[in-house]
């Protein structure tokens, strides 16, 4: 099985071969794009038991290549049952795997209803941020469309389906 595209350049290239209107069809709904990385971890204090490290403010954004333009769509795991909410952690059980020590096990969650999309941080230890403002755990706050959306330390932007066929399209032009 294919794993299909992870990084916005194989989204352009994936647009190149369907061409816009199957594009639309196929990658319908929002995507998580990686940004970078905006802290640096604090040491793990001695005999510490928890699995996910605290994580202090830099000023500066400091992306790393193995996130950068990386894709995560958000949606319900294709195996997974229908309905609920979709998660985003770093455990494997969670819709949205983000593979970051600073994110929780099962950081945050997506919650869809008709009048959009909203976040809601699952008491993380690092926390949630949205345009760098902390979210109050248990609380769902509305999602805009290119919102950065703070893990523990990783950078996302979150894109509705509009900006982010937007964003693919400019790729694809330049890329020729």
């Amino acid at each position: 099985m294919a794993r299909g595209p992870q990084f916005l350049i194989e989204y352009a290239t994936e647009l190149k071969t369907l061409g816009p209107a199957a594009f639309n069809v196929q990658y319908r709904g929002s995507v998580l794009v990686g940004c970078g990385m905006s802290a640096k971890v604090v040491e793990r204090p001695f005999r510490w038991r928890r699995r996910t490290l605290g994580a202090v403010d830099l000023e500066q954004l400091a992306p790393i290549a193995s996130i950068v333009d990386r894709v995560w769509r958000v949606r319900k795991d294709p195996g997974a049952q229908r309905g609920g909410n979709i998660t985003a952690g770093q455990g494997g059980d969670n819709d949205i795997v983000l593979p970051e020590y600073t994110v929780s096990t099962q950081h945050c969650a997506f919650l869809f209803d008709a009048s959009g999309m909203s976040i809601m941080d699952m008491g993380s230890l690092n926390g949630t941020k949205i345009d760098g403002v902390l979210i109050e755990p248990l609380v769902g706050v509305r999602l805009k469309d290119k919102a950065v959306v703070t893990l523990g330390r990783l950078c996302l932007e979150y894109l509705m389906n509009p900006s982010f066929i937007e964003i693919v399209k400019a790729i694809s032009l330049r890329a020729g």
